[in-house]
């Protein structure tokens, strides 16, 4: 098998909520594709062609941030880390392209900006040593209840631009390596978002997926997409199986909530009585 060489690369993960499926997601993207290096960052052990380095549990974002903006930058060696999660990872080695690596970072973009910081979610990420580099000045810091992608990409993107000459992937080149929150036009790279994972599983590893995920995915909008995307393919044994986990955390107003932030009300309504009468029979 020709793997797509990436030895300029280090595949890596950070997670202490579903390591699991974190090691699945690595052990996914080094299927077709020679990294320089792949490791998993975390407080639990796993097994598997990728090395794990212990690290203290990440127990918030805030955890999460400063791992990423503080220490992750003195562990990597390449001159590109490669930045997966449990629910995005390589799926088209064919799509990659070696332009790729002329920028410093480049994730999906994100299809509700329009003032040019539409790029991008870090979930499936490439990012370069230059860019951690810079992300040691002092000025960059955490800050609480914010996304580390979106501190990077928004927040402090003009100064990281302008002081630091880092590269910034356009749009249409981030399309062409992922994609999260929109439909790609053309098979991607890589991908993000429990959302979508339904293009690159069959239904029954979705749901032994969804049996093995911390409870705290099942409140966000990416687990709830993912139940309206099933219910817009009429695959009414998933969809029972996938909500039913859900309503074990989730109480029936929350879950109506959550279907309505990614889908229009009236839709939504009608996915959530369709979910209820399956579970309830």
């Amino acid at each position: 098998m020709t793997h797509l060489d990436l030895s300029q690369i280090t595949l890596c993960a950070v997670d202490s909520a579903n390591v699991p499926l974190t090691a699945r997601a690595l052990h996914l993207s080094m299927q077709h594709c020679k990294f320089g290096d792949a490791v998993l960052f975390s407080h639990a052990g796993a097994h598997g062609l990728f090395r794990t380095v212990t690290i203290d549990d990440i127990k918030s974002i805030a955890d999460y941030q400063t791992f990423r903006l503080r220490k992750l930058p003195a562990l990597l060696d390449t001159p590109l880390a490669l930045i997966v999660e449990w629910d995005g990872y390589v799926v088209e080695p064919r799509a990659w392209r070696p332009s790729f690596q002329e920028f410093d970072y480049i994730g999906a973009k994100w299809p509700y900006y329009s003032d040019g910081m539409s790029v991008g979610n870090s979930g499936f990420s490439l990012q370069s040593k230059k860019l951690f580099k810079a992300l040691a000045d002092p000025r960059f810091v955490p800050v609480p209840g914010e996304n580390v992608d979106t501190l990077i990409c928004r927040t402090y993107r003009p100064t990281l631009e302008r002081e630091f000459g880092i590269r910034f992937a356009p749009a249409p080149v981030a399309d062409l390596f992922s994609y999260e929150n929109h439909l790609p036009g053309r098979p991607t790279f890589g991908f993000h978002g429990c959302g979508n994972m339904w293009r690159y599983t069959t239904d029954a590893e979705m749901i032994e997926i969804v049996e093995q995920l911390n409870p705290y995915v099942f409140a966000t909008d990416h687990f709830a997409l993912l139940i309206v995307n099933y219910a817009f393919m009429r695959k009414f044994v998933p969809l029972e199986q996938i909500y039913a986990r859900m309503r074990e955390y989730i109480a029936p107003d929350r879950a109506r909530a959550l279907l309505r932030r990614v889908t229009a009300p009236a839709t939504a309504d009608t996915i959530f009585t369709l979910c209820e009468v399956l579970i309830n029979r």
